[in-house]
């Protein structure tokens, strides 16, 4: 699939025509996700009058974004701006128009919004859907993107419609971000690092994932100033290279299984004990097995009851993991 138009940024015609309801887009700094969906957005309301939704992860975000001198549209040259309407929701008009081409939500407030007819809307944009290390994360973060996607796409499937489509975007800054644990998405988005793929589809799931690791417009910024002096810094990693922050890759290699028993399953792990050693071996879930704990907060809350010593192991170096998606899964578990 050709991912980038003629002028090296990210073709959203094309990843709007892809038949997956979810899309999930992770790229370097700069690389056209947001410019490029707004500006499908509001093409496509004024070819079509399909409105949209452009949601942030808190309130704080959304409303600093309302402000004319932070307007997302701006550089568009689109004519589109932002205007409270009621508490928490934005109208999104277009100059000269009294009827919004769409709305402006957090996820982190759309749950009060009771009664929210979304009927007209036919794309979400969630910008910066990966939070910063610094960001306060929002209770249960998976779960509250899907009940913001069940408000506003509500039954609209069962009376013939198409679902609405979803485009998520954000910045590499960590591969085991609240989103992908709760969707079970970490192992694919690491795989497709490993494999340097940009694109993964999934029909069955209906979900498209994202990586623009070969961005052109990445490339012609390493030339730039900033990206010259933060040449071997994490920032450059991150924000050029499209590459997630990593600890240390301690205690990350292959084990023989054959010396391990099962222990339990969690979210996208198994953890195995050693059959003579107080060690443990943890892995990716193997395909048809059933699951001990799943990642809800309930399930990882008993997990962290139950299987208390398996941290202290793990503050003792007594685990070893088949790769960092699973040293990084299993720190979030715990931590959760």
């Amino acid at each position: 699939m050709k991912l980038y138009d003629n002028m090296g940024y990210l073709d959203f015609e094309r990843i709007a025509q892809r038949k997956t309801p979810f899309n999930f887009i992770i790229g370097g700094r700069g690389t056209g996700k947001t410019y490029g969906a707004l500006k499908f957005v509001s093409e496509e309301y004024k070819r079509s009058g399909r409105k949209f939704i452009l949601m942030r992860r808190t309130q704080t975000q959304l409303d600093k974004i309302s402000n004319a001198a932070f307007n997302p549209f701006k550089s568009i040259n689109s004519g589109f701006y932002m205007k409270s309407i009621v508490k928490n929701v934005y109208g999104i008009y277009e100059d000269g128009e009294k009827t919004p081409a769409g709305y402006g939500v957090a996820l982190s407030t759309i749950s009060s919004l009771r009664g929210f007819d979304a009927s007209d809307v036919d794309y979400i944009v969630y910008d910066e859907f990966i939070g910063e290390k610094h960001e306060r994360p929002i209770k249960a973060e998976s779960d509250a993107l899907l009940n913001a996607y069940e408000t506003i796409n509500r039954n609209r499937e069962l009376n013939g419609a198409q679902p609405v489509k979803l485009f998520a975007l954000a910045n590499s800054n960590d591969l085991a971000n609240a989103v992908f644990i709760g969707l079970g998405l970490v192992t694919v988005a690491e795989n497709m690092k490993r494999k340097k793929l940009e694109f993964y589809e999934d029909f069955e799931k209906g979900f498209s994932l994202y990586m623009l690791n070969e961005s052109p417009i990445s490339k012609k910024k390493e030339e730039t100033a900033l990206y010259k002096i933060a040449a071997n810094t994490e920032f450059k990693t991150m924000s050029i290279d499209n590459d997630f922050a990593a600890d240390e890759m301690v205690n990350i290699k292959s084990c023989d299984l054959r010396q391990y028993g099962l222990v339990c399953r969690v979210g996208e792990i198994e953890i195995y004990k050693h059959k003579s050693k107080g060690e443990f071996y943890l892995t990716p879930v193997t395909k048809g097995s059933a699951k001990s704990y799943s990642s809800s907060e309930m399930d990882l809350r008993r997990f962290r009851r139950e299987k208390y010593y398996l941290w202290l192991a793990y503050l003792n170096n007594k685990l070893t993991f088949q790769s960092y998606t699973q040293k990084v899964l299993f720190e979030r578990y715990f931590n959760a």
